[in-house]
């Protein structure tokens, strides 16, 4: 009887360590994978016509789409409310910044205040632009 006590507390004791060397989010519900479910105003150019995404981890953002893949991998700093994105590797030539005025980038860098953000939902805004997207 005292063997297979011993033996469930060392179980126990073992689990519960093992499941504290886990990474946890360090941005609470922003981290994660976000599908762009809407940008408005509506940008010009449409060059992007699949679901768009945008990953944000620890300080990295990423942009992608459904049959393009990761493209644009960015810096990122979120302090309360606010969200900046920085993007110090995009090409600098028009195709590029029509790409990312779809994400609801205009500028870059950007600073999105954030006017929602729940386990599932997310409002982004800069300026007159606002981005709807849905964790995913």
């Amino acid at each position: 009887m005292k063997k297979t006590i011993s033996i469930s507390l060392l179980l126990i004791s073992l689990l519960v360590n093992l499941n504290g060397c886990q990474k946890s989010p360090i941005n609470g519900d922003l981290d994660g994978h976000w599908q762009v479910m809407k940008v408005t105003p509506t940008p010009a150019e449409e060059i992007i016509t699949t679901r768009m995404y945008m990953g944000f981890y620890l300080h990295v953002c990423q942009l992608y789409y459904v049959d393009g893949g990761g493209w644009n991998t960015g810096n990122m700093r979120y302090e309360g409310n606010k969200l900046t994105l920085d993007f110090p590797y995009a090409i600098d030539n028009e195709t590029a910044a029509a790409m990312m005025r779809q994400y609801g980038i205009n500028s870059n860098p950007v600073t999105f205040t954030i006017e929602t953000l729940t386990k599932d939902k997310m409002v982004l805004r800069d300026g007159e632009t606002v981005v709807e997207l849905r964790k995913y």
